[in-house]
């Protein structure tokens, strides 16, 4: 940023000058033009003058001569006298050929009585050329020849190198002054950006009583400053006053569900089966109350902004969750396949991939018929590693894989079976609290593909290297899309329900 404000003010400040001394250029070159032509014009008519009498008299030629060769050697001008008849009476110097021909046009124009003023300009406006002029010799009133000089611009151009030097020099200059008096002037403007940027990373990593400083910069920028840090504060206040309604909810809901359970439990249900089945579905839906509590709690958790990555090695965790699972796969007669894993290490909360591992593979296997095969297997993908949970059911839609990863959302497939629609909202959450990102898709012919992609550690190692990776993901605890990374270690659930 400051330096494409430098920037700005180096090219705004080159502009004003470019504006401001082209024209002082072009003027000063001009007037150097105008003020040697009138000179040497008003000289030239001074010469043809004094000329009439040489025509004359031929003894006059040589001291005439002698003076125009003086004058020449002074005023760099070339002078050449002709008659009438166009033939050269008397010159400055000796070679007149060239000069001849450069004042033909002119000294033609003289002979006709008028005057043959100075050329135009120049050939380039900042570069004086050559004055010509020539003027008709006069006696009692008739044309006895022309007089024409030769002025050179040399002397004109050397003096407009000079002074463009001595503009591009101040220009030089003034860019320099700008560029040192621009680098405090940026430091003041951004001095609020900076301590913004600073606040924000500092708040994105947890220390949420860090505040911006408001004692420089503009009015404006301590104005926004002083509306960031009382944002920030009324945040932190509903974080605070989340977490607290979190834990008090944990605390007080869990003991009155428990005391209501042990009371259904110990009635006598009599001798009527339908007391006895209505007693146990009303210890059943205590239960599921219990767990729906539990996946709030847990959903609510996951959702935290104070945990901490470290090194997951994903071949451990979705070995060990499969082992877990076994069981309940083999109760529904179904295969879990987990292909021989690799060593990818990913950057995740302790905890959290095997708790989504949890819910995708119980979701996998309420959704399986018997007899099929449920197929877990995952790689590094980019940046990523990525873990799918692929099942062999009856499979959903394009829009109801969209639609599975909100709260309580349940599909028509899963109406046969208890749950509270929260296990993959819950999942879906955890996953992007590690920067990561959980997709549902549907499979050719049949079939649902749980897909997870979660950050890898900086560089992928065997799980004897854990700890020399551990502290370069715990400073990684920023997770990606602008999240924070979640710090409280949470423990891999057991079975959680299905969306």
């Amino acid at each position: 940023m400051r330096k494409k404000l430098l920037l700005t003010y180096l090219t705004l400040t080159a502009v004003i000058l470019l504006m401001l001394e082209v024209p002082l250029a072009l003027s000063y070159s001009l007037n150097a033009y105008h003020q040697l032509a009138g000179e040497r014009a008003r000289e030239t008519r001074e010469l043809a003058t004094d000329a009439r009498v040489v025509l004359g008299s031929r003894t006059l030629v040589a001291p005439f001569e002698e003076r125009l060769r003086r004058y020449e050697a002074g005023r760099q001008t070339k002078v050449v006298l002709v008659d009438l008849r166009g033939r050269v009476a008397a010159a400055s110097h000796t070679d007149v050929d060239g000069t001849a021909s450069a004042l033909r046009s002119s000294l033609a124009q003289a002979l006709q009585g008028e005057s043959a003023g100075p050329s135009q300009h120049a050939r380039h406006a900042l570069w004086p050329g050559d004055v010509v002029i020539a003027e008709p010799v006069l006696e009692d009133g008739e044309v006895v020849g022309a007089l024409g000089a030769v002025a050179s611009g040399a002397a004109v151009q050397r003096d407009v190198t000079r002074h463009a030097l001595l503009l591009l020099g101040a220009a030089v200059l003034a860019l320099t002054a700008v560029g040192l008096a621009s680098v405090p002037l940026t430091r003041w403007l951004l001095r609020p950006l900076r301590q913004f940027d600073d606040t924000v990373r500092s708040i994105l990593d947890g220390a949420y009583d860090v505040r911006v400083r408001v004692g420089g910069g503009p009015p404006e920028m301590r104005g926004l400053a002083d509306g960031f840090n009382r944002m920030a504060d009324h945040l932190v206040t509903l974080l605070d006053t989340q977490r607290a309604f979190v834990a008090d909810a944990s605390h007080q809901m869990r003991n009155p569900l428990t005391a209501l359970r042990l009371r259904v439990e110990t009635l006598d249900p009599g001798e009527r089966p339908q007391s006895r089945r209505q007693l146990r579905q009303a210890v059943a839906e205590i239960e599921r109350l219990s767990q729906m509590l539990d996946q709030l709690l847990r959903l609510a958790r996951a959702e935290g902004r104070d945990q901490s990555v470290a090194p997951v090695h994903v071949a451990e965790a979705v070995t060990t969750r499969v082992d877990a699972w076994e069981r309940a796969a083999v109760a529904k007669r179904v295969t879990l396949i987990a292909p021989d894993p690799t060593g990818t290490v990913a950057a995740c909360v302790p905890g959290h991939l095997e708790q989504i591992l949890d819910v995708l593979i119980d979701n996998a296997i309420h959704a399986s018929d018997a007899g099929t095969a449920i197929t877990v297997r995952h790689r590094a993908a980019g940046a990523y590693a990525q873990i799918q949970v692929v099942d062999e059911g009856v499979g959903m839609s394009a829009e109801d894989c969209q639609r599975a990863l909100g709260r309580f959302w349940r599909g028509t497939n899963s109406a046969r079976r208890e749950g509270s629609g929260l296990g993959l909202a819950i999942a879906d959450t955890l996953a992007k609290a590690n920067g990561g990102s959980l997709r549902l898709l549907p499979v050719t012919p049949r079939g649902t593909e749980a897909r997870l992609e979660i950050p890898l550690c900086p560089r992928t190692v065997p799980a004897t290297e854990t700890q020399v990776l551990m502290s370069s993901c715990t400073r990684n605890a920023t997770a990606r899309d602008g999240r924070f990374a979640p710090t409280a270690r949470a423990t891999a659930a057991g079975s959680v329900e299905d969306a």
